[in-house]
């Protein structure tokens, strides 16, 4: 299971003066968002999916290879090749979903490489990699071996992913570059796409239905500020099991209609992973068939307000410090709950 870290992402500061709903009603065209269904859980596909294709919305649905029809609570072949079927996108999230900066490098290989292979053994053509636990992205070494097999990868955790990589002055990005002057890996880039994950705030926040709901309009909603001239801004949205009921899944069928229901009504656009592209010249990300964005905009930082500093440690794993480890065993509390309720 995916989950990352503390959407205190809000203290990135670009979210801290939202309004509760947007005032820019008229560039429908400008409001894209994206789906990630972590995992392969059975009730992405017996709950959620029925509700994606009510409103013609297809999902990026990562999958755990060696769970695929072995493990209880998730999906098998037959149902991974209907999605991929019906214009679903489906990537990649490891063999074994273990932590990879915990293993060799011919182990990371193993779990990196061959879950690509063995999509590709099944007929499924893969492109993006979603690390396992958030964690990896900040290692050269996983890096480079994501980089060998894959167009994209992504990671938790923030409400935005700017395709220029440069909406977050904390970081210091000017583009989407992949390595720092000193060779270490930089905190947005194509093998760092920035996702939310919206069942894990809930849960750490213990919001009800009405207020999960809420956020996730603030999030969505929150491009706007930034896609005034240009798709520079795109939410990512993850979830993990969409269970019958409140006990069984952070996110339950009636909040995940509710959600598909907003975005339906005021028009937005709904793409996956491989519809980005990529500028290899200028080192920037870009929705494909969108032409507007390859001309050079304004960069966006200076839209963006300066952050306050955290008060709590960035789990979002700044390189150069590190989160204490209470904080990190609050986050492996929830993602301990939250795994649960995905079985």
């Amino acid at each position: 299971m995916t989950m990352c870290l503390s959407v205190n992402s809000y203290d990135h500061g670009f979210l801290s003066g939202l309004p509760a709903k947007s005032a820019d009603t008229k560039r429908q065209q400008d409001k894209f968002v994206i789906f990630i269904f972590s995992d392969g859980l059975k009730t992405q596909y017996t709950n959620a999916k029925p509700i994606l294709d009510k409103y013609g919305f297809k999902g990026t649905f990562d999958v755990i290879c060696n769970y695929v029809g072995k493990k209880e609570g998730y999906m098998n072949w037959k149902e991974i090749k209907t999605l991929n079927k019906e214009g679903h996108e489906i990537g990649s999230h490891s063999m074994n979903h273990v932590h990879l900066k915990q293993l060799s490098k011919k182990s990371i290989e193993y779990e990196v490489g061959n879950s690509k292979k063995c999509l590709n053994a099944h007929g499924i053509k893969v492109t993006s990699f979603e690390y396992p636990f958030s964690e990896g992205s900040d290692d050269k070494t996983i890096v480079s071996i994501v980089a060998k097999y894959y167009d994209f990868a992504t990671r938790g955790n923030d409400p935005l992913m700017f395709l220029r990589c440069d909406g977050m002055m904390k970081y210091g990005q000017k583009d989407c570059r992949t390595l720092t002057d000193n060779g270490t890996p930089t905190h947005a880039n194509k093998y760092a796409i920035r996702n939310w994950s919206h069942d894990f705030e809930k849960v750490q926040n213990s919001y009800s239905d009405a207020q999960a709901l809420r956020k996730f309009i603030d999030v969505v909603e929150s491009q706007s500020k930034y896609n005034k001239d240009g798709i520079k801004a795109i939410p990512i949205i993850m979830y993990h099991g969409i269970g019958e009921n409140k006990n069984d899944s952070a996110t339950d069928i009636d909040l995940f209609e509710k959600e598909m229901k907003y975005l339906h009504d005021k028009k937005f656009k709904v793409i996956t992973i491989s519809d980005f592209g990529y500028n290899k010249k200028n080192n920037y990300l870009f929705v494909k068939d969108i032409k507007r964005i390859e001309e050079p905009t304004a960069n966006v930082t200076s839209n963006v307000t300066t952050p306050a500093p955290a008060p709590t440690a960035n789990v979002t794993t700044n390189v150069t410090t590190p989160a204490p480890a209470p904080e990190e065993n609050l986050i492996l509390e929830i993602l301990k709950k939250l795994f649960r309720l995905g079985k």
